[in-house]
């Protein structure tokens, strides 16, 4: 199967309003639409040129559950590990977003492969990853743009 395009990361939240904006002011994300639902609004943002979902969690599924082969396999409710954003100076952007009250998860690290990373706290458990590539093995430049 070849893949067409990333699409969205969806995110259920304890909040929703309050995780938009904290995704609108510290990641500078622009507001696409709401849409109304049973269980209220979902409210569709763009990062960096991707969307991201955020919604609070339908009545009928629990906060924690497994994902398992029941009647919505696809309905998993752990949520997800985390996302990552890509920065080009990621000391800069550590120290601003540290100097604006948020949680840094993980200092900056750079990994062999060229690629440095830090993890940031966000609002419902969930964890971004910031990241700023080097120089790349070929490999990765089909598949990365280089800023």
């Amino acid at each position: 199967m070849k893949i067409e395009s990333f699409d969205h990361i969806h995110i259920y939240s304890k909040q929703p309003e309050e995780a938009a904006n904290f995704y609108s002011h510290y990641f500078e994300c622009e507001e696409l639409y709401r849409k109304k639902g049973t269980g209220g609004s979902r409210i569709f943002l763009s990062l960096g040129g991707q969307v991201i979902v955020i919604g609070p969690l339908p009545s009928d599924r629990a906060a924690f559950s497994s994902v398992g082969r029941d009647e919505h396999p696809h309905q998993h409710k752990i949520g997800l590990d985390h996302f990552g954003v890509c920065v080009k100076d990621l000391d800069a952007a550590v120290k601003e977003l540290r100097e604006q009250g948020v949680q840094i998860l993980a200092e900056p690290v750079k990994g062999p492969s060229g690629i440095s990373y830090a993890f940031i706290a966000a609002p419902d458990d969930v964890i971004i990853e910031l990241t700023q590539y080097g120089v790349l093995p070929k490999i990765f430049l089909k598949y990365k743009k280089v800023i």
